[in-house]
This record gives structure tokens, C-alpha cells and sequence, in this order.
């Protein structure tokens, strides 16, 4: 009787622990459902309740090859418009083969719960040196344009400036596409189509540009010999709007930080005080050439005798206000953004030359040293605004030219400014390359940062990368508060130098969380530090006081 009694307790503990399976698996069951037939492989393709194919309705499109490219044997490019034939479904295997321009194609699908991987493997069989192709596998109707898709803007990236993970957030879910071998550069990324208003997406692959595509990296071309097979995998993910990236594609972006790591040593996080001496106001004058705004307009010349006493007076009186602020708000430093003057109208406002200083505003030359020795002596760390570019001289006018090597002219001008004035603070100015008008390459702040680990780079503009090496620039007036998820799932240090003039614009108390959720993040706030600037510094105090920074 005791061990009949035993074997039914034993018997329900079973049942109820498989109950308990079934109840889980039925809570977090699989939502992705993928159907496949000849002669295109997959056919259906919905998660939940959104069809984001079904070939038979005309939902989505199948496999296109765009275009592709080959070196010839004497050494010249030969691009081609391709198209699939020879197709052939194996069931069995999941897996779709096609033919183009002497290249084979095979896409083998493999699901994973939620996760729909694409295994893309290319042959060349042809006599020349195959060097990419533009393809899209799937195309995807989402039914309206992704929360986070700007109008007809395209989503790639390859693994080279960031990790090649691209996210469409839905409404009621969270599509992300994903090429977890960093050591790979094809593109991975979602095109909208054309006239569909972001209902259509077009899921992109390639070691070659697709058509309009005007930055491609020819990092990623591939040089596949005759003979040779170059093989990659994209995985599809699906999950619910609220998951975080950093959780949905963990390996990746491991990986890539481990191949880029977080080399960043600025432990302070305290304000920054930004500072102008000048401003261009569209007059030539030629007592007051450079502009200067920190004294007032009379009837003197500042560039020599009376007139550079008279600068020297007033430049003093800035320095030492601006201190008085700086203390008020805890500031760990300034940055000057154009001891340079400001002669010229903007963009050539901002020279980020300081050792042109005595060329170009010879009247503050032998002042200089003095203004910075203020904020030195207060205890301040002391910054500068600089370009990687160049000045020529063209009589009365300069332009900015672009130099062979933009991190050894930033390295020369903040050694420069370093042994001068004891600056460690740098702005960035215009850090963008000119033939594709995109950030420059992040190696160039990287070489900067090896040089020079106890400083403090802001540049202007950024890719993802910049942050292991930089803290960039951001305006709060401009929306932004957070540093991006994608960026923080690779660097979860990440942080950015956040200006917030003219940027509080909500009530008190909106501004008031984003302040605390901008420094709770480790990020830094940059405040004018000239004036009282209220109710903006104050609400920074504030929100200093309530954070954990």
C-alpha cells in the first residue's frame, strides 16, 4: 500500500512537471513560422499574427541578385547586372541554389525558435577574380515603416565602423538582422523599397554597392579566385518590442568589443564650461578684426599699443568672471573654442590651430598664456577647439584644406597646446571625411588616443567606434540625452559630452529626469560658463545633486 501510495505521488509530480514544461513552452512558444516549396525555398514567413511573406497573396518578394563584380586578368573592373537562373529548391536540406555571371549562389535557412539564419555560400566558377555582388534574399513587408526608420533611408553596416546589426522596431515587435562573425565585412542590412511608402523592405547582403548606394567601403570586397567559395550568415531575430539589443545580439557585439575594446581613462564626469571670446558678425572692422566680444566696442584699435592693454583688460575680466562660474558649478574644466578670434564667417570660424595663434591674432598672442595661467590656478582643467585640417592663407581670406593624415596634424596641435597651456580638453571641430562628407575613420582618434591617453577627445561627429577612443559631442537642443542602444550594447562605459544650451525646453520637471538620466549614464554636461546662464545651470546643479554622478 505504502509503495502504491508512493508510486501515485511519484506519478503526479511527473504529470505536474510536464504540465509545467507545456504551461512554459505555450508562455514563451515559438512565434516564427517559416513555410518552404519550389522554386524559391521560402514562400510564407510570419511572427505571430504579421505576414511578412506569402508569395501566394503577392505579400513580399523572393531571391534578386542586383549586380556583381569581377576583376579581369588584365587587372580592370568589369560590374554586371545579374540575374538568378539555374534555380533549384533542395527540401530536405533547406536550401535554395541559383546561377549568375559564373558564380553559384546557395542560401541554406535554418531556424532556431525565433531565429530564422541564413547560410549564403558563393562559388566562383568563372575564369576571373570575383570581387562581390548585391543581392537581397528576402524582401519583407512589414506593413508600415519601422518606429525607428527615418523616410526612404536605407540601414546597413558591415562590421568595419560598427558591428553589422540593424534593428526595425515595430509595434508589436522587433525585428533584428544580424552578422555575428565580426571578422566578416559583407553588408547586412533593410532598404525600403521604392513607392511603397515603408511598407517593403528589401533585406540586403553584399561585398558590392547596391544601386544609388554612395558610401560603400571597399573594405568590404571580397577577392574570391577561380575555384574558391567565400561563405557568411545572416541570422533574422525576432522578439518582442522591449527586449534590449545588448540581450537579443550579446555575441556580437562581445566580440566586437573584444576586437575593439574600451580604452577611454577620464574618470571625472563633472561639468565642462564652454567658452567664446568672439563672434563674427558679418562687418569688416578694422579696429576690432578678430571680432573680439569680450571687450566693449570703442573707438580704439585692439591690435596694438592702448588698444591691446585695453583687450588684455577686459580678456582678464572674462577669465575671471568665467572662473567664478565654473566654481559655482563644480566644473572640472573649460574649453576655449576660438582663441583664434573669429575673422572669418562660419564654417572657417573655428580655426582649431592654436599654434597659429600669433599669425592669425597676433594682438592675443602675448595674451594667451596669461588668460589660460587663470583657469590653471583656480584648479581647472584647461581645453581647446581643434580641426584636423589645415589653413592656407589667401590674402585677406584662409581656407581649410584637408591634410595626407589628420591624426598626426591633430597630434602635433594638441602637443602643441599641451606644453603651451597645460590643455587637456579637445573639441573636435569638422572631423569629417571629404569625399564621402561621413565621420572620419575611427583609427584617426585612435591613433590620437594612443598618443595621448590622458586627454579628453570630443569630436563633433561620430561612428560607433569613436566612443572606445572619444567622448563625442551631442546638443541637447538637437533631442538627444542617451547615448544610442547600439552603441552601449558594444561599450557599456560609453559616454558623450552633452551640450545642454538652449536645450531645456519641456517643464522643470521633464528636464529635470533627463539631466539625472544623462548623469547617471556617466555622461558629461557642457554649460556656458561666461554668464549666468539660468534657469539652465541651475537645473544642472539640481540634477548633479540628485544623481549618482
Amino acid at each position: 500500500m505504502i509503495k502504491e501510495r508512493m508510486a501515485l505521488n511519484y506519478l503526479k509530480k511527473y504529470w505536474y512537471f510536464l504540465l509545467l514544461i507545456f504551461l512554459c513552452c505555450k508562455t514563451t512558444g515559438q512565434g516564427l513560422q517559416v513555410s518552404y516549396r519550389e522554386p524559391w525555398g521560402v514562400v510564407q514567413l510570419r511572427y505571430n499574427n504579421n505576414v511578412l511573406i506569402n508569395l501566394d497573396n503577392n505579400i513580399g518578394r523572393p531571391l534578386n541578385v542586383e549586380s556583381s563584380k569581377f576583376i579581369q586578368k588584365n587587372g580592370t573592373s568589369k560590374v554586371q547586372w545579374s540575374i538568378a537562373g539555374g534555380n533549384r529548391w533542395d527540401n530536405e536540406k533547406k536550401q535554395f541554389s541559383c546561377y549568375f555571371n559564373g558564380v553559384g549562389l546557395t542560401t541554406r535557412y535554418r531556424q532556431v525558435q525565433d531565429t530564422l539564419y541564413l547560410d549564403i555560400s558563393l562559388t566562383n566558377s568563372s575564369a576571373d577574380v570575383f570581387s562581390g555582388v548585391s543581392i537581397c534574399p528576402l524582401a519583407l513587408n512589414f506593413g508600415q515603416r519601422p518606429k525607428n526608420f527615418l523616410q526612404s533611408y536605407p540601414y546597413y553596416a558591415n562590421n568595419i565602423k560598427a558591428p553589422a546589426v540593424i534593428t526595425a522596431d515595430m509595434d508589436t515587435y522587433k525585428l533584428v538582422v544580424e552578422n555575428q562573425d565580426v571578422s566578416k565585412k559583407v553588408y547586412v542590412g533593410l532598404l525600403e523599397e521604392n513607392n511603397t511608402n515603408g511598407t517593403l523592405y528589401r533585406l540586403w547582403t553584399g561585398s558590392h554597392p547596391y544601386v544609388g548606394m554612395q558610401d560603400f567601403d571597399p573594405q568590404s570586397e571580397i577577392r574570391l579566385s577561380p575555384g574558391k567559395t567565400y561563405s557568411f550568415t545572416i541570422a533574422l531575430k525576432f522578439c518582442k518590442p522591449g527586449v534590449q539589443l545588448k540581450n537579443i545580439a550579446s555575441k556580437t557585439f562581445s566580440s566586437y568589443q573584444k576586437a575593439h575594446p574600451f580604452k577611454i581613462k577620464w574618470p571625472d564626469r563633472r561639468p565642462i564650461g564652454s567658452l567664446f571670446l568672439a563672434s563674427y558678425n558679418g562687418n569688416k572692422n578694422s579696429q576690432n578684426p578678430r571680432n573680439w566680444t569680450v571687450t566693449p566696442l570703442k573707438n580704439i584699435s585692439l591690435t596694438k599699443g592702448e588698444g591691446i592693454k585695453e583687450l588684455r583688460k577686459w580678456l582678464m575680466e572674462y577669465a575671471n568672471r568665467s572662473v567664478g562660474y565654473l566654481k559655482k558649478m563644480d566644473a572640472q574644466g573649460m574649453i576655449t573654442w576660438d582663441i583664434e578670434g573669429q575673422e572669418f564667417p562660419h564654417p572657417l570660424s573655428y580655426i582649431g590651430s592654436p599654434d597659429l595663434v600669433g599669425k592669425m591674432a597676433p594682438e592675443i598672442e602675448s595674451l594667451a598664456d596669461e588668460y589660460f595661467a587663470v583657469f590653471r590656478k583656480a584648479g581647472f582643467k584647461t581645453g581647446l577647439c581643434l580641426r584636423p585640417d589645415s589653413v592656407i592663407f589667401k590674402g585677406g581670406w584662409i581656407d581649410h584644406v584637408i591634410v595626407k593624415d589628420p591624426a598626426a596634424n591633430l597630434i602635433r596641435k594638441i602637443n602643441y597646446a599641451r606644453k603651451r597651456w597645460g590643455c587637456t580638453i579637445f573639441y573636435v571641430d569638422s572631423n569629417v571625411d571629404p569625399q564621402t562628407g561621413l565621420p572620419m575613420d575611427y583609427t584617426v582618434f585612435k591613433k590620437v588616443s594612443e598618443k595621448f591617453p590622458d586627454v579628453l577627445l570630443i569630436p563633433e561627429h561620430e561612428s560607433a567606434l569613436y566612443y572606445g577612443y572619444t567622448a563625442p559631442y551631442e546638443e541637447m537642443r538637437s533631442g538627444a540625452v542617451l547615448v544610442k542602444e547600439d552603441v552601449k550594447s558594444i561599450y557599456p562605459q560609453a559616454f558623450w559630452v552633452l551640450n545642454v544650451a538652449d536645450g531645456l525646453k519641456g517643464s522643470e520637471k521633464d528636464d529635470l529626469r533627463n539631466l539625472i538620466n544623462c548623469l547617471n549614464e556617466g555622461n558629461i554636461l557642457l554649460f556656458r560658463a561666461w554668464f549666468n546662464d539660468e534657469p539652465t545651470n541651475n537645473l544642472i546643479k539640481k540634477a548633479m545633486n540628485m544623481s549618482r554622478h
